[in-house]
């Protein structure tokens, strides 16, 4: 296919952009949450981020399942396109089989150490069928008081699973465990009313440096009615907020995609059908090259013609290091030649530059400044045809895992 109709190709459908997608599974808790998340985004400018929620389906150790593992790969291949998994799970796993007999026993590393091993189990099925996706997961809250055992005890018990969920998490790349207990205490403080025998007698303000306290059970304010185990519809929202605070919000801001030799390819803007540009990966020696092929800043005259080609045609390189998603390139002009000969020899002269950014393997955005014509402007690009994405994908996906 000839260059001219190689870089004027109008494709029957739009590229997409790199976008997030969340996918929530776990316990009772998850779905609520979910949907505060859905609210949070959108207050915080994240609006376009689906949210994909999955059924009630209790915790890791349903999840580590036969059931389990096939309900999973149904969502992965439901949602294509998730790049976060969100994991609220592991107190039903105790809340079914811990009591205060158990406090310091065998039984109870025993039971811990199935949580974590199913846990495991989940991680490992997800990360098999989907290997380039971020996990986050959280396991709770301290509760209101509980038939299982006093405040004190419940609460030392989510703090050492919260401790091994820690210790999972430092072992696993893709993985970030969120400890929330006592964010409820921190959140909300305490009034001085004691609902029950275990809330203090005195107010203790919000964000005051005794909390969070493990021997104080959560706020009122955060339980309707003392139920002990499903906060209220603000609850979650503090949840949601915290999760998006601590995580979310620095992955769905950054860029993580990192240039690849895969984005070696054809590029053009739609908009501009005809011109369009080249762009060569070199990962051994961290450079770009770009060739763009464009025209004149302005037509020429009616009746200039040319031997070769048209008038308008003009024709830039660019080369220079990247680092991440971004390169940013020297822009090159070449003139003196003639087709085809070395004579007389070719100049090249300095004329501004560009910055190449890409958002994903299918799109991206050229940025430049021509000092020559006094010309700035960004141009988004998309490929000219789709053969190389796949092994950009799977090199993404490495140099994510790195």
């Amino acid at each position: 296919m000839a260059m001219a109709a190689l870089l004027g190709l109008s494709l029957g459908y739009t590229l997409l952009a790199h976008a997030n997608e969340i996918l929530v599974i776990g316990d009772s808790w998850a779905g609520p949450i979910g949907g505060q998340l859905r609210i949070v985004l959108t207050e915080n400018g994240h609006a376009d981020v689906p949210i994909r929620m999955t059924p009630y389906w209790g915790g890791p150790r349903n999840l580590d399942s036969p059931e389990g593992f096939a309900a999973l790969s149904g969502w992965l291949e439901h949602w294509p396109d998730v790049t976060h998994v969100y994991m609220m799970m592991g107190q039903n796993n105790w809340l079914c089989c811990w009591d205060t007999s158990m406090i310091g026993s065998q039984a109870e590393a025993d039971l811990f150490a199935s949580i974590i091993t199913h846990t495991d189990a989940v991680l490992d099925h997800i990360l098999s069928i989907r290997p380039d996706l971020r996990i986050v997961w959280t396991a709770g809250e301290y509760f209101r008081p509980h038939h299982l055992g006093t405040p004190a005890q419940v609460n030392a018990n989510h703090d050492r699973l919260a401790a091994l969920a820690v210790d999972i998490s430092s072992t696993r790349q893709e993985l970030t465990f969120l400890d929330w207990n006592g964010l409820f205490q921190v959140t909300y403080g305490f009034d001085g009313v004691q609902y029950s025998i275990y809330d203090p007698p005195d107010p203790i303000p919000a964000g005051d440096p005794s909390l969070p306290d493990a021997s104080l059970p959560s706020p009122y304010v955060a339980y309707p009615e003392q139920r002990p185990a499903h906060p209220t519809e603000a609850g979650y929202k503090v949840m949601a907020q915290a999760i998006y605070d601590e995580y979310f919000a620095a992955e769905l801001t950054a860029n993580p995609f990192q240039i690849n030799a895969g984005l070696s390819d054809a590029w053009y803007n739609p908009e501009t059908s005809g011109q369009g540009f080249l762009i060569t990966v070199f990962p051994d020696i961290g450079q770009m090259f770009l060739a763009w092929f464009t025209f004149d800043s302005e037509r020429p005259a009616e009746g200039v013609t040319a031997q070769l080609g048209e008038p308008g045609h003009r024709w830039l390189t660019a080369q220079g290091p990247y680092a991440d998603h971004q390169a940013v390139l020297d822009v090159w002009v070449s003139s003196g030649g003639v087709f085809d000969s070395a004579e007389p020899p070719v100049t090249r002269d300095k004329d501004g530059e560009i910055v190449v950014e890409f958002s994903g393997c299918n799109s991206g955005t050229v940025s430049y400044d021509i000092a020559s014509v006094d010309r700035q402007g960004v141009i988004p690009i998309e490929r000219v045809a789709l053969d190389n994405v796949a092994l950009c994908e799977a090199l993404a996906a490495q140099l994510q895992a790195e």
